[in-house]
């Protein structure tokens, strides 16, 4: 997930803070690797519901 990395390399340089877009990629990065890497953003929704999400 290149562009959430991205934002968030772009936030750090900028000083503003990285915790929701770290949380979102971290949820992106467990989707993929759980075999939803084709799907759209709304697999996210089922990320968050599982322990650990926050």
């Amino acid at each position: 997930m290149r562009a959430m990395a991205h934002l968030i390399e772009e936030s750090e340089a900028a000083g503003v803070g990285t915790e929701l877009p770290r949380l979102i990629k971290a949820m992106a990065d467990r989707a993929i690797a759980a075999g939803h890497g084709k799907e759209q953003y709304p697999v996210l929704i089922e990320e968050f519901g599982k322990p650990g999400a926050r």
